[in-house]
């Protein structure tokens, strides 16, 4: 119901001319060498269309036979390149209640937006609310199919997260997830602020410490020096950057007793969009239990 009537709201509003239709982003040309969210996409949809190769996001030399293989079938330039021509033959509209390889696909895209999702191949309620949320961000209709308009959106723009042109990796980093939960712990932090950080992490960086991100934000809150929470390098110190989100996240959520672990990270973070936070809450509590499993 919710979805159907944001859709139906987004249209009017265009309709009035209170908000604009999105533009489309252009395809992105993806060839040999290549890596990053964006290969991993292409690895999964290949894989969709029944060509057996590996989803590491390192497009090399079987990448590029499939790539030949699959643009032969239908009639493209066979040059081993996905750019406007491959790119819509190749993706496939996936929607809650799919499974397989082009869900996979779905998920790794959104991921490179900062949604923390398990690449798991099952497009769940977890993945419909990623979904909606990132066509509510980019002004699409909010219906939660991943069609080609939705497609084009998630491949041709960098993640909110990671920034244009900054690819954040489809695994959170071990050693990321032990330093902000032994951070979390030193400050006896409580397990609402706990949550905050980690669901903060995971929309933000997919709880990887990136050396890039939008505009001048760095490290696994994606923090930016120039609205003073430090320099570069301190921010790229997990070990500091978690400090400066869980002081103040502390300070939160002891004055805002009714607030959500996302609302507590929303209040720190200041995002764009306030609702990503409490969407990945079950990836956030999963990477703490690894996180305690880590010590």
């Amino acid at each position: 119901m919710w979805i159907a009537l944001a859709a139906v709201c987004a249209a009017v509003m265009v309709s009035l001319g209170l908000t604009q239709p999105a533009s489309a982003a252009d395809w992105p040309n993806v060839g040999t060498g290549a890596t990053g969210a964006d290969v991993g996409t292409a690895q999964y949809l290949l894989r969709s269309h029944g060509h057996d190769i590996a989803a590491d996001s390192d497009f090399g030399s079987a990448t590029k036979a499939a790539v030949v293989a699959f643009q032969e079938s239908k009639g493209y330039a066979a040059d081993g390149v996905i750019g406007a021509e491959t790119w819509p033959g190749l993706v496939v509209t996936v929607r809650e209640g799919d499974s397989g390889d082009a869900v996979a696909a779905a998920q790794t895209a959104l991921n490179k937006h900062g949604h923390g999702l398990e690449v798991d191949g099952e497009f769940g309620p977890g993945t419909a609310s990623a979904v909606t949320s990132f066509q509510s961000s980019k002004g699409l209709p909010s219906d939660g199919v991943v069609g080609p308009d939705t497609w084009q959106s998630l491949v041709g723009q960098g993640g909110d997260g990671g920034g244009e042109g900054c690819a954040v990796p489809s695994e959170p980093d071990p050693e990321v997830l032990r330093v902000v939960y032994r951070t979390a712990v030193e400050l006896g932090v409580s397990d609402k602020v706990l949550l905050a950080g980690f669901e903060a992490g995971v929309v933000e960086s997919n709880m990887n410490n990136l050396d890039c991100g939008d505009r001048d934000s760095l490290g696994v809150f994606q923090q930016r020096p120039s609205q003073g929470w430090g320099t570069p390098e301190q921010i790229m110190d997990v070990s500091y950057a978690s400090n400066a989100f869980f002081t103040p996240a502390i300070k939160v959520a002891a004055d805002n007793p009714g607030y959500t672990a996302g609302q507590v990270a929303q209040a720190v973070q200041i995002s764009a969009y306030p609702d990503r936070y409490d969407a990945v809450e079950g990836t956030a509590l999963e990477l703490i239990e690894r996180a305690r499993e880590l010590g």
